[in-house]
């Protein structure tokens, strides 16, 4: 778990006349606390003395003054500075030979063995510590670092939200335990955590892009929404705030539209492309929002935008061929619908609107040919069915038209149309009964479909004229 924290300071011991310094640790990702206290005759000589020279006069103090504790504790902190765990576990050993009460002592041990990867040894020197200052939150802390240190998560949790119920400002701890809940799944958990860790850190970027994908990920979309924002007011450039946020306001845009809110749709799209230009989706959703308005040219321009970015985007052809069709711009259509196939001949889709087209343009052998490429790729198409179906029965092809129509009943006896097309088919077979049942089947359906109301009154007019001929 890779997460930057800051270090706390936890409390000094000094001489008279101290200036102090001040260690920042962090081992994976996790702050550690530790305590540093250095006796020199002025701050300002502090400041200057290498910690070479520093580290020979606390030497020589306790060759002096073997005993002399504090000097034995700053050498320690100096080695541990310096990278010399070993001669810094030395020192406060014996600190606590000295002292065997000194808990200050414990907890930076603790801090040594971790930085040695012995996270046994920094446990049991965190809760020797805690033994003797049991409301030490920064300890809790620390402990917590140790058990995430060995995977022992939820001992890591229970760590971490002591030191905040002993210390609830313990920003750092929110912070990680914020962590640990996201990678358990605890994702309600983990956004209270947050949210809570960005009260302490309202401008740490890394901290807001994670809350925002916990509230994406937990289906808070408006959250989501307004935390990138927050986000990029003090990081305008970050890309993938920016990219996330263009991602949320594509997949409300989309929302919006199937809901039938198509204005709200295009905001979205149009927030979309503020964060992300070349997001080539949002041009071809904000395309079709415009044709669900009728503003074809707009349309038009989106999905040629979409192209500009990725000139082989099959399906944002297609789509730019249904507005050129709506447009009865029909050369333009089959143009783009045949790019689509160039780039993808399975496409169901670009085969049907070709087929619709070659219908308009009273290329009926055309638009068979398409129709029979839909059913190939998807056989219960029961729009492609009834197109092809209605082609047929223009065409005089009765029993092909007959099948197309029982097909789609078979699959679909609510739908009113393919009853009354083969009213019509039964009808222009002489079987003028079957044909009335039929047309009454429709009309059960959809009671106002007037091409059935006609045809059953025009096949009625029709079976009394043929009575009446019969007659002597």
């Amino acid at each position: 778990m890779a997460v930057e924290i800051k270090s706390r300071i936890k409390r000094m011991r000094f001489f008279p006349g101290t200036a102090l310094r001040y260690i920042l640790l962090v081992i994976l990702g996790f702050s550690f606390f530790l305590s540093f206290n250095i006796a020199v005759s002025s701050p300002a000589e502090s400041d200057d003395i290498p910690d070479k020279e520093l580290i020979k006069k606390y030497q020589r103090i306790i060759l002096q003054e073997p005993s002399n504790l504090n000097a034995h504790f700053n050498l320690g902190i100096l080695y541990y500075k310096n990278m010399h765990f070993d001669e810094a576990l030395r020192e406060f050993n014996k600190v606590l030979e000295i002292n065997p009460n000194d808990s200050e002592a414990y907890y930076n041990l603790g801090n040594i063995f971790n930085k040695k990867s012995l996270f046994d040894d920094a446990v049991a020197s965190y809760k020797k510590a805690l033994a003797i200052h049991p409301q030490d939150a920064e300890v809790f802390h620390n402990l917590g670092n140790t058990y995430a240190n060995k995977g022992m998560i939820d001992d890591a949790i229970s760590a971490y939200r002591k030191a905040v119920e002993i210390n609830p400002n313990l920003a750092e701890s929110h912070k990680s335990v914020a962590y640990l809940y996201k990678k358990k799944g605890q994702i309600s958990e983990s956004v209270s955590s947050f949210e809570k860790a960005t009260t302490f850190h309202p401008k740490d970027t890394n901290l807001l892009f994670d809350l925002a994908s916990l509230y994406e990920s937990n289906g808070l979309q408006d959250n989501a929404i307004l935390t990138y924002k927050k986000l990029l007011s003090i990081d305008p450039a970050h890309k993938e705030a920016k990219n996330s946020l263009a991602m949320l306001y594509n997949s409300k845009g989309v929302s919006l539209a199937l809901q039938g809110k198509t204005d709200d749709a295009i905001a979205a799209y149009k927030d979309a492309l503020q964060n992300k230009e070349d997001f080539k989706e949002a041009y071809n959703n904000l395309g079709a929002a415009y044709v669900d308005k009728e503003m074809i040219d707009d349309a038009i321009a989106a999905y040629k935008k979409a192209l500009e970015i990725s000139p082989n985007f099959g399906e944002v052809y297609n789509n730019l061929g249904v507005a050129y069709t709506k447009k009865k711009a029909y050369d333009e259509a089959i143009s783009v619908f045949q790019k689509t196939l160039s780039l993808n001949k399975n496409h169901a889709g670009a085969h049907f609107n070709l087929g619709v087209i070659y219908s308009e343009k009273g290329m009926k052998s055309e638009a068979l040919k398409e129709y029979n490429e839909v059913l190939r790729l998807t056989p219960d198409d029961l729009l492609a069915l009834y197109n092809r179906g209605v082609l047929y029965l223009e065409n005089g092809q009765l029993n092909d038209a007959s099948a197309d129509m029982k097909k789609i009943i078979a699959s679909n006896p609510k739908l009113a149309a393919p009853h009354q097309k083969l009213g019509d088919i039964y009808q222009k077979l002489g079987q003028s009964d079957d044909a009335i049942a039929e047309y009454k089947r429709a009309l059960e359906i959809s009671p106002e479909l007037k091409e059935a109301l006609h045809s059953i009154e025009d096949t009625y007019r029709r079976k009394e004229q043929q009575a009446k001929t019969k007659r002597p």
